[in-house]
């Protein structure tokens, strides 16, 4: 049953999103979630006229749980925002970083190549 199937990959994707992993698996993390999302709303726009005879109970945890699901990915957005912004923070204020010897014209190499 189609109702079955949308309610098992809403179960997944809530799973999947109640924990974010580290840097190596993130991108599979992520593109597994995009999968179960286009899958999800191709299951629920083909069998769309069938969800009005299901359960409504079903369907109410099916709309509360779209909704966590809404949160949960909007938060981790937020999240990568932050993360993106520190990152870019940091790589600004390495630019910014003047080195105080580089006008310097000295060779210090003579002190640390000399044989004892």
């Amino acid at each position: 049953m189609p109702m079955d199937e949308i309610i098992l990959k809403t179960q997944r994707l809530k799973e999947l999103l109640a924990q974010v992993p580290e840097e190596p698996t993130y991108d599979t993390w992520m593109e597994q979630i995009h999968e179960l999302l286009d899958d999800r709303e191709q299951l629920l726009v083909a069998h769309g006229p069938d969800l009005e005879k299901a359960d409504q109970t079903v369907l109410r945890q099916l709309v509360d749980d779209s909704q966590k699901i809404a949160r949960l990915i909007e938060a981790e957005h937020q999240r990568l925002g932050m993360t993106l912004g520190t990152a870019r923070l940091e790589r600004k204020t390495v630019k910014s970083y003047v080195d105080p010897y580089e006008d310097v014209d000295s060779n210090f190499s003579g002190l640390f190549d000399q044989q004892t």
